[in-house]
């Protein structure tokens, strides 16, 4: 029993179709059925001494075990399927229309039903109605002529004895009832199993997007407890940073100088390791798009230049910069603030791991059409170097070029890892090119749509209110719960001869609006009774237009898109994230002043 089942399992094994599986094995049995049934007859027919339906008996015979052989050996179970066809239309139909029945009998009635159900379920539609109509219309010109000459040969009809009869018409019956069973048995079968899959799939589908929605809570839990955190750690961080400020702007003694910029230097270190966690999980989230705002790239890389300026001086570099002429002209449209925070992660790690000789920004004009331009940004040093078999992975999160590197230089390992996200959005690449010891040269490339600007526009705009240091008329209202920040604000703003008015929270803000004209207000988001989202909504709706419309500026520690698209959304006209550099919050003054 094993050895047959081995068998089939050999044969079956070659089609991974289930439903020819299903064929091949239906064929075998059929096969095998008809070798015994063939076997049957031919004893039965010698002994009665039949010689033409023992002829048609061997035929059959011979041709079974030829098909067995055919099948397991070839593997070619649609040939098989059509000879079998051929020979039950030839000696089983047309056989007894011609020679044996000279009419229509049961048996080859049942003989055109096994050849059509065959047919289908063996070879498809098309062949399948080939093989009923070629064993159907013998019969049907059978029935339409009286005349059945042209059907006869030579021959009479030969008769059967009864048991012969009877055994013939009872095997054909139950081939045709085998043949259903079986086919329907297997397309059930299949059809379960494809309905289990499909149940499977769908639990599956079900568990991945319970997996998919707790990643996501997940994701958003972690960046939740980040904001949250860098809140909690830029609130301080604004009272240490901007106190020293004020204090360093004050004349302090030599060795006071030295212990405030060594204080300085060390909350600048830790708000730059907040920043860089916190911005590498809003790039890393995929939710941060790129702004298309106009700037003009010659102004905001002076800037960057100035802002870093003095770190390469204390250490003694050369910082050179270069910008192409004729990109000094051209009014750019992009993100800037992407941009900036490309560019200085790059400068500050270049003055970083430079100790001698010098760093250097260049913005070049590589290709440039009718209304886009393909800008080279190029930054070299002459620094430690990174080997080169650490040069790919120094773009990793949290990676650094050597063990090392931390120990002497100290870092996140993240600002490379940012810079790679932020150019990701650009759909562009950076390239590293470096030697040991020798320096490092990183480069890429943006393209930017643009317009010329006029001659005078770059004195206009920004760079004109830089120029405009009086700020002293300006009346400011400061909105802060938080002792220290105000001590801060009053401070830094006393330094430029500003003297602001302070409400501890919303409302009192709104009482403060309604008894006096500000030019601007400052506005903390999170305060007691009443905080600042809903007090500018409040101010927004009030019937004095000039109110109504004061300008507003959002203070806040916690930096995310969803902040800033809400403070914009409720009628703030702009943001300062805390702590703040003293500069970034003259320079949005200064705006309202142009404005």
């Amino acid at each position: 029993m094993s050895l047959a089942q081995n068998y089939i399992a050999r044969i079956v094994a070659r089609e991974t179709d289930p439903i020819n599986q299903a064929r091949i094995l239906m064929l075998f049995y059929l096969i095998i059925a008809y070798t015994f049934f063939s076997l049957c007859l031919i004893f039965a027919y010698a002994y009665n001494h039949q010689n033409l339906q023992l002829t048609r008996a061997s035929i059959i015979f011979c041709s079974a075990i030829l098909l067995l052989v055919a099948i397991y050996f070839a593997n070619i179970w649609k040939p098989v399927t059509h000879t079998i066809l051929i020979l039950l239309t030839i000696l089983g139909v047309w056989g007894n229309l011609m020679i044996f029945v000279h009419g229509v009998n049961v048996a080859t009635l049942q003989y055109i039903w096994l050849a059509s159900a065959l047919g289908f379920y063996m070879l498809g539609s098309r062949w399948g109605w080939f093989y009923a109509i070629v064993n159907i219309i013998p019969v049907l010109i059978d029935g339409a002529f009286t005349n059945k000459s042209y059907f006869f040969l030579s021959s009479m009809p030969q008769a059967v004895t009864r048991p012969v009869h009877i055994f013939v018409i009872t095997f054909d019956f139950f081939l045709i009832i085998f043949l259903h069973y079986f086919f329907f048995k297997s397309f059930k079968r299949n059809f379960v199993k494809l309905n289990d899959t499909k149940n499977e799939l769908n639990a599956a589908n079900k568990k991945l997007n319970r997996t998919l929605t707790e990643v996501e809570q997940l994701a958003n839990a972690r960046m939740n407890f980040l904001s949250t955190m860098s809140h909690e750690l830029r609130t301080p961080l604004n009272g240490v940073i901007g106190l020293t400020n004020a204090l360093l702007s004050q004349d302090p003694r030599k060795d006071q100088e030295e212990t405030l910029s060594i204080l300085k230097f060390s909350a600048e270190n830790l708000l730059t390791l907040v920043n860089d966690i916190l911005d590498f999980n809003k790039l890393d989230s995929e939710k941060v798009e790129l702004e298309n705002t106009p700037f003009n790239l010659a102004w905001l890389v002076e800037n960057i230049y100035a802002s870093i300026k003095i770190k390469a001086l204390e250490k003694q570099l050369d910082f050179k910069l270069e910008i192409a002429e004729d990109l000094k002209n051209k009014r750019l449209y992009g993100d800037p603030t992407r941009l900036t925070q490309v560019l200085l992660n790059l400068l500050n790690n270049a003055i970083k791991f430079t100790e001698k000789g010098f760093v250097k920004l260049s913005c070049v004009n590589l290709e440039q059409s009718n209304n886009q331009v393909k800008v080279g940004f190029i930054i070299e040093d002459t620094g430690i170097g990174i080997e080169e078999s650490r040069q790919k992975s120094v773009f990793e999160a949290f990676a650094q070029a050597s063990a090392s590197i931390n120990r002497n230089y100290g870092g996140t390992g993240l600002g490379l890892s940012i810079v790679k996200k932020v150019l990701d959005l650009y759909d562009t690449s950076i390239q590293l090119k470096s030697n040991l010891g020798k320096g490092t040269t990183f480069s890429f490339n943006i393209t930017f749509p643009f317009e010329t600007m006029a001659l005078d526009d770059n004195n206009n705009g920004l760079q004109q209110g830089l120029s405009k240091n009086d700020l002293s008329a300006l009346k400011i209202l400061v909105v802060e719960d938080n002792a220290i920040n105000i001590l801060v604000m009053r401070k830094t703003l006393n330094k430029h001869g500003i003297e602001p008015d302070v409400a501890e929270n919303g409302k009192i803000a709104l009482d403060m609006l309604g008894r006096n004209h500000y030019d601007v207000i400052l506005m903390d988001l999170h305060m007691p009774e009443m905080g600042g989202y809903e007090a500018t909504q409040l101010i927004r709706a009030l019937t004095d237009p000039i109110k109504a419309n004061v300008p507003i500026i959002a203070l806040t520690a916690t930096v995310s898109n969803q902040v800033i698209e809400e403070v914009l959304s409720v009628g703030m006209n702009g943001y300062l994230s805390k702590p703040f550099h003293p500069q970034d919050l003259f320079t949005a003054l200064q705006k309202f002043i142009q404005e």
